[in-house]
This record gives C-alpha cells, structure tokens and sequence, in this order.
C-alpha cells in the first residue's frame, strides 16, 4: 500500500510539472509573438529630415500653387460655401481670376478612389486611404470615399509639393497646410522611409 501511494503521489507530481512547462511554454511563445510584432511595425522618428518627400507627386501642381484654368476633365464638387474642381485627385476652388490648388473639407465625397492612392498604415480598424495629401474612408452609408481629417499616427509615402520644414523644441517636421509630418523609418514601406501625422 505504501508503495503504492508513493507511485500515484510521483504521478501527480510529473503531470503537475509537465503542465505547468507547457504553461511556461506557451507564455513564452506568446511573449515572443508579441515582441516580433513590435519589432515588425516599429517606426524610428528621425530628429531632422533628410528627403525630399514630394517626389512621388512631382508630375503634380505645387500645393497651393495658382493656375489660370483647371484641368478638362475636372468634375465640379458642390460642398460648403464654394465648390470644388476635382481633378485625378487633386481639388481646386476658385480664386479671383483662376484656381488655387487645395486640402478639400472633411466630408467632401467622391465615389472612386484616384488612381495610385496608397492604404494608410495606421493602427486602427477603419481602414484610411490617401493620395497627394488628402487622406479618405468609406463612407457608411453609400458605395462612396469620404476626406476624412489626417489621423494622427497615420504613415503615408510621399506629400506634395509645397511643405514647409520647421524646427519645434530641436525636432524637424514637414508642415504641409498645417499638419504635421515626422520622417521615420519603417519597414512597412517599399524603401523604409515613410511621413507620420503628428500632433504638435
């Protein structure tokens, strides 16, 4: 008899140990899981910046630039006190004697998406979209894209032309229509380099 409760107590003790190794296993597959993910999506913030991020859209109007007409295939937008001339993404209003090219208003809708717009990559179950400055998302309640204001911690490929660098407490920042772009690094983007929204 005493024989035999030594073996069931040597039993007890194995499946006690062997359960919680796989515990500590699983723990640690977990652990790992979540630091490779980290690792994956982690952004550098460069303290100056040191590229010319407009190159994408150089066969674009400067941001903000004026021109005497608008392109033939400009559709007009009506929305707010004046409309807009839509172009191949790029919005105009008019000013004066010609256009001004410019950041449309939240809620200004379109129903397709221009041609080489780029997903946004940002942490966030609504899925954003941009192109040459002006971020979008589905709308709710039609088969329509929506400008929605830029999410902060948004990282997009390239901005107009037309950004100002400014310095703020010895950091650089790409200031375009007066949001806030960081340089980083990231490997979610083709060459590693990419423009985070930021709030100042």
């Amino acid at each position: 008899m005493r024989r035999f409760c030594l073996y069931i107590m040597t039993v007890v003790a194995m499946v006690m140990w062997l359960g919680s190794a796989t515990v500590a296993e699983a723990q640690h597959r977990h652990r790992e899981r979540i630091v490779r993910k980290h690792v994956r999506h982690r952004v550098v913030v460069r303290v100056h910046v040191t590229r010319r991020a407009h190159m994408r859209y150089a066969h674009c109007p400067r941001w903000g630039t004026f021109v005497s007409v608008v392109p033939r295939t400009a559709v007009i937008i009506n929305r707010g006190p004046q409309p807009y001339y839509y172009s191949d993404g790029i919005y105009y209003v008019q000013r004066h004697n010609g256009f001004v090219v410019v950041r449309p208003a939240p809620g200004v809708r379109i129903r397709v998406l221009p041609v080489g717009y780029r997903a946004v990559i940002i942490r966030s179950p609504r899925p954003y979209y941009y192109y040459y400055g002006t971020f979008y998302a589905k709308a709710d309640d039609v088969d329509e894209y929506e400008v929605v204001d830029p999410p902060v911690g948004a990282i997009v490929d390239a901005l107009p032309d037309g950004y100002e660098v400014k310095t703020i407490n010895n950091q650089e920042y790409y200031e375009l229509d007066g949001v806030y772009y960081a340089e980083v690094e990231t490997p979610d983007l083709e060459d590693g380099v990419g423009y985070e929204v930021i709030k100042i």
